[in-house]
């Protein structure tokens, strides 16, 4: 007799299979497997009542769970449905046509023939032929899915058993050498599962060792602890034949099913006593592998909700999407002003990208000392005339006095002599600042590079999902670019204000640098003549006049040379602060540039369908999402039904 436990326990795990979750982990069953003419389709009948209808032409292609329930003989009834495989699954009307399929049949009235229409028509249901098909010419051969036909009555004990396809050795025109090689594929996917006790059926008339299902048995079962022999049409035996069947049950250490024969034990004989035999192992076996189940159901359950968390909430309407990109223009911006102000997280490696100020600062530094080292054509001089250590001399650069000297001679005009015609100051320091350009848009090409690599590991960051992330980058790239047209036009008027006009200057730096360097010529021609400050001496006025006095031409060049130095150091200072504040600054790192530009403020003023182009989830990650989503559902529900009801 069945115990209420034992419905309960097998009942759970029935309602695991219709949830689907067979499709994530394994359940434990028995499995019925054997050649077309084994002797399967009598077993089956005689555990079952059910005369399963025989076509000679056409194998089961799917297959077929059986339900066996006690029950009161009022309440004893057939009723047939289609539990969708993984590929249904997989596509929501198709998963929806074969859940709805359901058919309740009175077992007095539930013939042969009546079996044979449900049959077919589930058949058609599942993608595969019908009772007027071609079946030389199919387009579908096979399915995953499983049609689950349950009985109840007083005559059934609580038993559930999986129905495939049998094995043939001989292709014909109907079943083909392909269906071979897929029965057999479907075979070994059931019976390698570690829950699965397999029932080999084997006819008894054959050598029961050769049998290709003992042999598809032990190679998946190789210590047979999963493996029940039932061996079939033992009364078709030869006779003599007999001690060699007997002889083989010993291979399989489990109880066999035999025609009564009397050296054998009964609880080992016939269809009521494998009914009992199989209810018990069923349930035995489902306890002892209930607690790991459950705990591979909530390990499945955790990795699903990561992967939904991975993908992000759901992006498929217009709402959606702004919520989305809105919060995700939060989170840029609030890294972006962290990565402004130095606030870093303690995990980044020390050259990070993610470390966008240093990296500015550094890059803002190396301009300043390539411009004040570099920015120079000629080297200016200390009043001693040796080159002033904080130019670096060019090599097999002129003189600069020499320089200065023949520009000064070649732009002779109506000025006085000795007087310094302005025009010469502004060409000499255009040629002087020539270089200014060339570092100028060196460093703007560094910082857009920097700041390009900034939103990459931002994006990538952020952004889990490919395709999003590239879209978001391509996005940019749009303000980047503007960013840096921006940032060339301010530099080229920098460099025009600079160098394209009159030179001019209110620091203060400028006069006194210019005071100070003539005063040091002056004390350095007294020191040339011998005098020394603090020393006793006697005055040669006419040395002291000699060295004081100066043609027109040496003190115009030594003018030009210190106008232009004071200046220049001015002018480069102010060209190096301007490039950082109005070049870097204003473009680069503006509220229109690529590093603030996307924020909730820009996300709000998109239109639903601009927001769509690069917002809405793609194909793969909205399938991706759905599938998740239908197998997390199962799975939780599969873990309510477990932990409320433990085994």
């Amino acid at each position: 007799m069945d115990n209420p436990d034992r419905v309960r326990v097998l009942g759970i795990i029935d309602q695991f299979r219709e949830l689907g979750v067979n499709e994530d982990i394994s359940l434990p069953q028995l499995v019925v497997v054997g050649d077309q003419s084994s002797g399967k389709s009598s077993l089956l009948e005689g555990l079952t009542s059910l005369s399963f209808p025989v076509a000679s032409d056409l194998c089961t292609r799917h297959a077929t769970q059986i339900v066996l329930r006690r029950a009161a003989q009022e309440e004893a009834v057939v009723k047939v449905s289609i539990i969708p495989g993984p590929a249904a699954n997989s596509n929501e009307e198709q998963k929806r046509l074969l859940e709805s399929f359901a058919r309740t049949l009175e077992v007095d009235k539930f013939t042969t023939e009546e079996f044979k229409t449900v049959l077919d028509e589930a058949s058609v249901v599942m993608g595969l032929p019908g009772p007027n098909a071609d079946i030389e010419n199919l387009e579908k051969r096979f399915s995953d899915d499983v049609l689950k036909i349950e009985l109840s009555g007083p005559e059934h004990h609580h038993l559930s058993v999986v129905d495939v396809p049998g094995l043939f050795h001989n292709p014909t025109k109907y079943q083909t050498e392909e269906d071979k090689a897929i029965i057999r594929g479907l075979i070994e996917r059931y019976i390698t599962d570690t829950r699965t006790i397999i029932l080999a059926v084997l006819d008894a008339r054959n050598n029961l060792a050769n049998q290709e299902v003992f042999r598809m048995a032990r190679a998946a079962d190789p210590v047979g602890v999963r493996t029940v022999g039932i061996i079939t049409k033992c009364d078709a035996l030869q006779e003599g034949d007999e001690p060699g069947v007997c002889a083989t049950l010993d291979e399989f250490g489990n109880p066999v099913n035999t025609s009564p024969w009397n050296k054998l034990a009964k609880e080992r004989i016939g269809i009521a006593s494998l009914k009992k035999f199989l209810g018990k192992l069923l349930y035995d076996h489902i306890r002892g592998e209930f607690p790991a189940l459950v705990q591979e159901i909530r390990n499945h359950v955790m990795e699903s909700r990561n992967e939904l968390d991975a993908l992000g909430p759901s992006r498929q309407t217009f709402l959606e999407q702004r919520q989305f990109v809105t919060r995700l223009a939060a989170k840029y911006q609030r890294t972006v002003n962290d990565s402004l102000s130095g606030n870093y997280e303690s995990t980044l490696e020390p050259q990070h990208p993610l470390k966008l100020r240093m990296h500015l600062q550094t890059a803002n530094e190396d301009f300043g000392k390539t411009v004040e080292r570099k920015g120079h054509t000629r080297a200016f001089r200390m009043v001693d005339g040796n080159i002033d250590v904080s130019f670096r001399r060019v090599k097999n650069e002129q003189n600069i006095y020499d320089w200065i000297r023949d520009l000064y001679r070649q732009s002779r005009g109506a000025e006085l002599p000795g007087t310094v015609n302005p025009a010469v100051l502004e060409s000499l320091f255009r040629q002087q600042s020539a270089k200014w350009e060339d570092i100028g848009k060196k460093h703007v090409t560094t910082i857009k590079r920097t700041i390009d690599s900034f939103n990459q590991s931002m994006f990538k960051a952020l952004i889990p999902e490919a395709s999003l992330c590239a879209k978001m980058e391509a996005r940019n790239i749009g303000f980047a670019n503007e960013a840096l047209a921006g940032a060339t036009c301010q530099l080229e008027q920098i460099l025009r204000d600079e160098r394209g006009g009159i030179l001019q200057t209110i620091n203060h730096y400028f006069a006194e640098t210019l005071i100070k360097t003539r005063e040091d010529r002056v004390l350095q021609r007294l020191r040339d003549v011998g005098l020394e400050d603090g020393e006793a001496q006697i005055i040669d006025l006419a040395a002291i006049k000699n060295a004081a006095h100066l043609s027109n031409e040496d003190q115009a060049v030594n003018d030009i040379h210190d106008i232009l130095k004071a200046y220049y150091k001015v002018a480069m200072k102010r060209f190096m602060d301007n490039v950082i504040l109005q070049v870097i600054e204003r473009h680069f790192l503006g509220e229109d540039g690529p590093v603030k530009a996307i924020s909730p403020e820009y996300v709000g003023t998109l239109s639903d369908v601009e927001l769509s182009e690069f917002a809405a989830e793609s194909y793969a990650t909205s399938s991706t999402r759905t599938d998740i989503g239908y197998k997390l559902d199962r799975l939780e529900k599969a873990l309510k039904l477990a932990e409320s009801q433990p085994i």
